[in-house]
């Protein structure tokens, strides 16, 4: 879980990992690190899809999408209190209700209604699956339905 109030490190994460002193938030930097060991760089396109507990990571994957001049989206289940903190940290990515017991539901709803020139831009893509085992499972099931390749969907545990 994320921390609303936590101050994000000043600094960029590359310039950290290269450098002998600690970062001034291990946490950060360790999935700025895990992120850069997940990204496919071979894709231009990236789709994150998660809970409140991915923001952090999906944070670090777009420093690196950014980085490759890549594109990003995605869509998370948050609880409504957590919708203030996309748009704090700048992360590109539509947020939906969580339904108690319905892990992924919201966010397949949300793919459902993508215009179908938009989901035509993302069927190559890498996905990146992050959250709770019923909504990672669950969405993952709804990509292999929708034709998308089991190469193309990164699980983040």
């Amino acid at each position: 879980m994320f921390d609303i109030f936590r101050p994000m490190i000043s600094h960029e994460p590359e310039a950290a990992m290269n450098n002998d002193q600690p970062a001034t938030d291990d946490n950060e930097l360790l999935h700025y690190i895990k992120s850069k060991q997940l990204y496919n760089r071979q894709a231009t396109h990236h789709f994150f899809v998660g809970d409140e507990s991915s923001v952090e990571l999906f944070n670090a994957l777009k420093t690196v999408a950014l980085q490759n001049d890549h594109e990003y989206f995605g869509v998370l289940e948050l609880h409504p209190e957590y919708e203030a903190v996309l748009s704090m940290l700048k992360l590109l990515v539509d947020s939906v209700p969580e339904i108690p017991g319905q892990p992924a539901l919201n966010a397949i709803h949300w793919m459902e209604d993508m215009h179908p020139n938009c989901w035509l831009a993302w069927q190559n893509a890498t996905f990146y699956l992050s959250g709770g085992e019923t909504l990672i499972s669950r969405f993952r099931q709804y990509l292999l339905k929708k034709n998308i390749a089991d190469w193309q969907i990164r699980i983040i545990k």
